[in-house]
């Protein structure tokens, strides 16, 4: 999900990668009984390097720290399998320290710290895989070798941000005996919705001081992290795994699947979709991500959570592409009695409180059930009229939707009325009636609060391929100026809208520099008067 160090300071990424409803504030919570006992530190710890077998004769580096403990004392793993090994090391070159983050947070508390290298990248071999198979199987592979070393306790939780995340998931649903719990954060759960919006090829983040686009990623990975040779001298001993990095390998289908402008929902996809096979994940899953996280939508993560069946919880924020750590106050706290509860055994009560801890924009923090909206209310929209009819040029732009504060001939705006002082609390839906003189078309859509001043400020946004209107298994063409109904999927947002505030949409076709543009050049027309917004609603 990044470029090799481009854009960014390596730090401002290990800042991303370190890794009933009742409102109350966000304060820590009271010991319980079983809390309130005493337990062993380590002050001392013990590091290691090894390679790993996959089951395809591929050979993962691991590295290990473990504390030193009494004989007889065994320990848990809590693992991320990352490709993002470089940028560690040029946070600090001395490997055998222990890494900041979960590592220095829990092995002195008596857990083991390992970290693998994604297959293709760093010390590993074979051929990085683009979340495919290959990856899943690697996650479940390792698990069993950590799950079943002579000083682990037989649990292993995986975790991280961003692709450490996604892995944690990929392994979760090829369910490993050994796999206590997963804690992915800023995850991907479904390959296909990282790339695309609806059908519309992202391009940009619109977080460049932070992050680089979805846009990048075929070429980061096959090139940025897995073309140069491994750094470390005893992995070059074995010239086939270091042959592997160089193979065509399966490159070609990612660059062609991963660029495609029409993407067809086919074997390629689903076999990087976990969410699909999100009802195979048994072990508990403690879910965050960030709802201005544009790289990683925040719906990776909540569509995620809301499709597992076993125990969860979730922490969701203000914050872009990021850890949960401080920025939600408790997440230490409560990430060490997760890890108590599943790797340890404690009975310390986590699995009984609220699932869902969310922050609103106004930086409040509440404690809910689920992630479900207490009702949707369809909110019709009010414009000059009811008809609009606008260009495609190609070029359009998101300042100017914002800069600009009335309809012209390349975008449309709209009034909803009857939306001040409400709570926007999942997913906000645009039904959208229009027509295209064209075969194929794009509708963008941008979800604004506006104040007093008439300043759009913007909480979500929303890209359709219109191609992709009635699923996502093969785009059909439009048949031009036949009148269809669209549904634009804005991504998921906890939002207070100020009771001397109200909401607008702005439509257009293209938003330069966020999706690419649809090749043709289409005017498209807008029917007001029977389109609505779909609006989730919190208490």
């Amino acid at each position: 999900m990044t470029s090799l160090l481009r854009r960014l300071g390596a730090s401002s990424l290990i800042a991303v990668l370190a890794s009933s409803l009742l409102v109350v504030p966000a304060v820590a919570r009271p010991q319980r009984p079983e809390q309130q006992q005493s337990r062993p530190t380590y002050s001392e710890f013990t590091y290691e390097r090894v390679r790993v077998a996959m089951r395809d004769e591929v050979e993962l580096s691991v590295d290990i720290w473990r504390p030193v403990t009494p004989k007889g004392v065994d320990v848990p793993v809590i693992l991320s399998l990352t490709p993002y090994h470089v940028l560690y090391k040029a946070l600090d070159p001395n490997e055998t320290n222990l890494p900041s983050g979960d590592a220095a947070l829990f092995v002195p508390k008596g857990y083991a710290y390992a970290r693998a290298d994604v297959r293709g990248t760093y010390n590993s071999g074979g051929c990085w895989d683009y979340g495919g198979i290959k990856e899943r199987h690697d996650g479940y592979d390792l698990v069993e070798w950590l799950g079943t070393r002579d000083w682990s306790n037989g649990k292993v939780a995986m975790t991280g941000g961003s692709y450490d995340g996604t892995t944690a998931n990929a392994a979760a649903v090829e369910q490993p005996p050994h796999l206590a719990t997963i804690v992915p954060v800023s995850a991907i759960s479904r390959w296909w919705g990282y790339a695309y919006q609806q059908g519309a090829r992202a391009t940009y983040s619109g977080e460049s001081l932070d992050i680089d686009p979805p846009g990048v990623t075929p070429t980061d990975f096959q090139f940025g992290y897995g073309f140069l040779p491994p750094p470390d001298p005893a992995a070059l001993t074995n010239a086939n795994q270091i042959a592997m990095r160089w193979n065509v390998c399966d490159r070609v289908e990612q660059f062609l699947r991963a660029y495609n402008e029409q993407p067809d929902y086919d074997r390629f996809w689903k076999e990087r979709d976990y969410l699909r096979l999100a009802h195979k994940v048994e072990v508990p899953v403690l879910v965050s991500h960030g709802q201005l996280d544009f790289n990683v939508k925040t719906w990776e993560g909540t569509a995620w959570f809301n499709a597992i069946r076993s125990e969860k919880a979730m922490v969701l924020g203000q914050w872009p592409h990021a850890s949960p750590r401080g920025k939600y106050p408790e997440w230490d706290t409560f990430l060490e009695r997760w890890y108590e509860r599943w790797l340890l055994g404690v009975r310390n009560g986590v699995e009984h409180e609220p699932a869902v801890r969310v922050q609103t924009n106004d930086k409040q923090w509440h404690e809910q059930a689920d992630w479900r909206p207490r009702k949707v209310a369809k909110l019709p929209l009010r414009s000059e009229g009811d008809e609009h009819t606008y260009f495609d040029d190609g070029t359009m732009t998101e300042s100017e939707m914002v800069r600009t504060s009335s309809s012209n001939e390349r975008w449309v705006g709209a009034v909803v009325p009857n939306s001040s002082g409400v709570r926007i609390a999942g997913r906000p839906v645009l039904r959208l009636a229009a027509a295209s003189d064209k075969t194929s078309t794009h509708f963008i859509a941008i979800l604004c609060d506006v104040g007093p001043s008439g300043r759009c400020d913007i909480i979500s946004r929303a890209f359709l391929n219109a191609r992709y209107r009635d699923g996502l298994e093969k785009g059909k063409d439009l048949e031009p100026n036949k009148r269809y109904t669209f549904d634009l999927e804005f991504i998921d947002k906890d939002h207070i809208v100020a009771d001397d505030h109200h909401l607008e949409v702005r439509i257009a076709s293209s938003s330069d520099s966020w999706v690419l543009p649809d090749r043709q050049r289409a005017t498209n027309t807008l029917f007001l008067g029977d389109s609505h917004l779909a609006l989730p609603l919190g208490p």
